[in-house]
């Protein structure tokens, strides 16, 4: 069984969640783009959860995207990455973008507005 990729995204509150589900890889990495794009400011949380698999087109594509929030004053995040992605982080040294979920983030949180 193919563990198909998908995105979804929502903004609230100075702040963009993106949540993150199935195989990051060369061929998915592309679809990325549109969703981690914010206005100047803003933190971008990636919510890794449901993430099986990331490559280092996925971890290339996160990167570029996190020095773009940085030199928009922003900053780029991720969190709650199941232990195979954790050890692919932990490996290439960014795990230190990892920080702990904030319940605040949840798409069901009075906060959260889908977009």
């Amino acid at each position: 069984m193919v563990d198909l990729f998908g995105v979804t995204s929502y903004s609230f509150d100075g702040c963009r969640v993106v949540v993150l589900r199935g195989e990051l890889d060369a061929s998915t990495a592309r679809e990325l783009d549109d969703h981690l794009v914010a206005p100047p400011g803003t933190l971008v949380v990636i919510d890794l959860l449901g993430l099986t698999f990331i490559d280092s087109s996925g971890l290339g594509a996160i990167s570029v995207a996190r020095r773009r929030a940085i030199a928009d004053g922003g900053n780029l995040v991720v969190c709650r990455p199941n232990p195979t992605v954790f050890r692919v982080l932990e490996i290439t040294g960014l795990d230190i973008w990892v920080t702990d979920w904030n319940p605040a983030w949840s798409s069901d949180s009075p906060l959260g507005v889908t977009t």
